[in-house]
Parts: structure tokens; C-alpha cells; sequence
């Protein structure tokens, strides 16, 4: 039902330790189901404790119950914002909005959540019409376009990277840890890619390391070893994550050699046509 929620604290029936922002009326959407609880059952890790920590800080729980997944609108010097939590752990933060897409960010995290599909492995970055994306599945979780990043403060490559691995924590999974590298974004190649596994599993690659073709790796003549890319299938716009560690490929026409995991992930069977975003290192 839609509602109108005053921005109290008072609401959630808890001491405020420090003075609430002024009160401001919200239109806000309260799903049917006020929990979404966790396989067994059980309200979700951190929801109660979710509620003291929006009561400590003044700001303003946008549900009259907490769930898996929380928008929280803020007023700081002036400007509103609003935070995604997943339990205790902000993901991301919207400068500028009044909550209404930070709800719907945690609405489609709760939806995913309840549907068993929120998997770490499964949440990956992708370019959606010119912007930066994170997507489950086939859903968009979140776009993040140039003018979101610079009101973060960061590119949106770097965005784009934070953002997967607060997902990626929050959903039970580790942190990549990739940082992004001064380049980032600048540009997008586009060329031809091949994959390589079975003769090569093992062996040593250019940079030293062992081979792994179940890793998310891949070969490029030039890229300094470690750097991360975006590549995106063009035929189906199917995308993933992948390290330079080797060198390749030596076949003209060809602008990268992906492992046979990235490949399967890409739906590549040969030689596929890609889009590269160089992301960091």
C-alpha cells in the first residue's frame, strides 16, 4: 500500500541518541510482506539492530519494518540522500535522492533475496546504453551513469567496482578487491576474441603463474599484467570480469584470448566479437 511516513524516529519506538533531522512527509511504498526472512525462516541478520542504528544516527528508516534489504533516507548539511543496507553493511549510497530509487534498488535485492536467486558469483558488472550496470541475472540491480559517480565523487568504473563488492559481501561472498586503475573508463575497445584451456592448463603463463583455464583470466599482447576487464559478448550482451595473466593472442584478427571459463560464461564457442572496458588492476 502507499503511505505517507513522516521522517521520526519516534516511529520505531526507540531512544534517539542524537537529535532527528526535521520532519519531511515521503511517499513510500510498503511491500504486502513487511519481512522477508531468511531460508530458515528466522528474521534476517541485523534487521532489529537495523532499527537502532537508523534511531542512533536520526535518520529515517524508509519501511515500517525492516527487511533483508533497507533504504534509508539521510539529511546531512542540507542534502538529502539515500543508503541501501543489506543487514548492517551500506552497499551504496545515492546522493540527491529522496529515497524512492534507493526503495526500489532494495526492493529488487529483497525480491532475489526471496526467490533464492541472490547469489555473490551471480551479481556481475555490465554496460547498459553507454552506462555502467550491476545486474543479476537478467534484472539491473542499479545503473550507474556519469553524473551519479561525480556526485559520489568517483569515476564510474570505480563506482561500479565498490559497489560489486559490497554486493558481493553483503550476499555471503568475498570482496574481489579490484581497484580502479587511472584509465578507467576512458575508453572501449572493440575486436574479436578466442579462448584457450586444455593444452595450457598447468603451464606457466607469461606473467609467471600457473594457468588455470576454471579461472576468470584472460591473454592480451599489451595490458600490464593484472589489469581488469569488462568484456562483453556483442551478440548477446552477456559480460564478465577477467584478469590479464598471459600473453596472446598470437592469431591476427584477434584482440583477446579468454580462458575456457570465460568463455563458457560469455556463451563463446570459437571466436566471438566483444566490447572491452578496461576497469582497474
Amino acid at each position: 500500500m502507499l503511505f505517507r511516513l513522516l521522517a521520526s524516529t519516534a516511529l520505531l519506538s526507540l531512544p534517539l541518541a542524537v537529535a532527528a533531522p526535521a520532519a519531511r512527509a515521503l511517499d513510500i511504498y510498503e511491500p504486502d510482506s513487511a519481512w522477508t526472512l531468511a531460508p530458515n525462516g528466522v528474521v534476517p541478520a541485523g534487521a532489529v539492530e537495523m532499527h537502532a542504528k537508523v534511531a542512533s544516527t536520526g535518520a529515517e528508516l524508509l519501511s515500517s519494518n525492516p527487511r533483508f534489504a533497507n533504504a534509508v533516507a539521510t539529511l546531512e548539511r542540507g542534502r538529502v540522500a539515500a543508503d541501501v543496507y543489506v543487514g548492517l553493511l551500506r552497499v551504496m549510497t545515492l546522493p540527491g535522492d529522496d529515497g524512492a530509487r534507493a526503495n526500489a534498488i532494495a526492493e529488487r535485492i529483497n525480491r532475489a533475496h526471496a526467490q533464492g536467486r541472490l547469489r555473490a558469483d551471480d551479481i556481475k558488472p555490465a554496460r547498459r546504453g553507454g552506462t555502467y550496470a550491476l545486474v543479476l541475472g537478467g534484472e539491473t540491480l542499479v545503473t550507474i551513469d556519469d553524473r551519479l559517480a561525480a556526485e559520489v565523487g568517483v569515476r564510474p568504473a570505480q563506482l561500479v567496482l565498490r559497489w560489486l563488492d559490497n554486493l558481493r559481501m553483503a550476499s555471503g561472498g568475498r570482496a574481489l578487491g579490484f581497484v580502479a586503475s587511472r584509465g578507467a573508463g576512458a575508453g572501449t575497445l572493440l575486436g574479436r576474441a578466442s579462448w584457450y584451456g586444455p593444452g595450457f592448463h598447468g603451464r606457466r603463463a607469461a606473467s609467471g603463474e600457473r594457468f588455470d583455464q576454471n579461472m576468470m583470466t584472460a591473454a592480451h599482447k599489451t595490458l600490464p599484467f593484472g589489469t581488469v576487464l569488462l568484456v562483453t559478448n556483442t551478440r548477446n550482451q552477456k559480460a564478465c570480469l577477467v584478469r590479464i595473466n598471459d600473453r596472446g593472442p598470437y592469431v591476427a584478427g584477434r584482440m583477446i584470448d579468454l580462458s575456457a571459463a570465460a568463455a563458457r560464461v560469455l556463451a563463446i564457442d570459437g571466436v566471438g566479437a566483444v566490447r572491452i572496458d578496461i576497469l582497474g588492476r
